[in-house]
C-alpha cells in the first residue's frame, strides 16, 4: 500500500489537478512512485524526487503513429536477434542531470539484450514496472502542449543514457520528424525531416516519412 499520503489513482481523479498543458506534478520518493505504477490507472514519470502524472488518453492521431512505428521497428528487429522492441508500457531508467534520477515512459524504444532492468530496491526488482537501462533507440510522440517537457526535461537525461544511440521526436500535428543520433560520447547530431519521402535510417533499414503517416490524416 502507498504512505498515507494521498495520490490521485485514476483519471479522473487527475482531472482538476492537471494543468493547462495536462500535467500534475506532486513530490513523492522513488518507492512511492514504483507503487503508484502498480495501482494507477494513468501514465506517470519520475524525475528529481517528483511524480508527474499525465491523463492516460492518447489521441487518433497519437495512436495511429505509434502502432506505425510499433510495426515498422518490429519488421525491422525481427530478424535481428539481441534486440527487443518495446512500447509505452515500458518504462526507462536514467541517472540524468547530475543524478537527478529519471524514470520516463517513452512512446517506443528498442532495448539491447540482454536487459538490464533497474532495481528500484537492492537485490530485487519488480517485474511489473521495472525499468530499462540499455535502450538503443527511443521515441517520443509530440503534440504542442508537451514539447517543452520532452525537450526540456527528457531529452537531457535520455542523452545521459550511454547504450542511447537514436533519439526520434514525431510531431502529432504536422508530418515532421527530429532525428538525434550520438556521434561520440558528448556529441550529438540533429537532423530535421519533413519531407514524405525523406528517408530515416534504423540498423540500416530505411523508412521514409510517408510511411511513418500513412493513415494520419491532419
Amino acid at each position: 500500500m502507498l504512505t498515507d499520503v494521498k495520490f490521485p489513482l485514476t483519471n479522473d481523479d487527475l482531472t482538476d489537478c492537471v494543468d493547462a498543458d495536462g500535467f500534475y506534478t506532486f513530490p513523492a520518493s522513488l518507492d512511492e512512485y514504483w507503487q503508484l505504477l502498480t495501482e494507477a490507472t494513468y501514465r506517470a514519470d519520475y524525475y528529481d524526487h517528483h511524480i508527474i502524472a499525465t491523463m492516460s488518453y492518447e489521441s487518433d492521431t497519437h495512436s495511429r503513429i505509434a502502432g506505425r512505428f510499433n510495426t515498422l521497428l518490429n519488421n525491422i528487429f525481427d530478424v535481428r536477434p539481441g534486440f527487443v522492441v518495446y512500447n509505452s508500457n515500458r518504462p526507462v531508467y536514467s541517472d540524468c542531470e547530475k543524478s537527478r534520477m529519471g524514470v520516463f515512459n517513452a512512446d517506443g524504444m528498442v532495448v539491447a539484450l540482454p536487459r538490464q532492468p533497474f532495481e528500484y530496491s537492492k537485490g530485487r526488482s519488480v517485474a511489473t514496472v521495472s525499468a530499462e537501462t540499455n535502450p538503443t533507440l527511443l521515441i517520443e510522440i509530440l503534440s504542442p502542449s508537451t514539447s517543452s517537457y520532452h525537450f526540456g526535461t527528457k531529452l537531457p537525461c535520455y542523452k545521459e543514457i550511454p547504450s542511447v544511440q537514436t533519439i526520434l521526436f514525431v510531431y502529432q500535428d504536422k508530418p515532421k520528424l527530429i532525428l538525434m543520433e550520438r556521434q561520440s560520447p558528448n556529441r550529438w547530431s540533429e537532423t530535421t525531416i519533413e519531407a514524405a519521402d525523406d528517408i530515416v535510417t534504423i540498423a540500416d533499414e530505411p523508412i521514409t516519412l510517408r510511411q511513418i503517416y500513412r493513415d494520419v490524416h491532419f
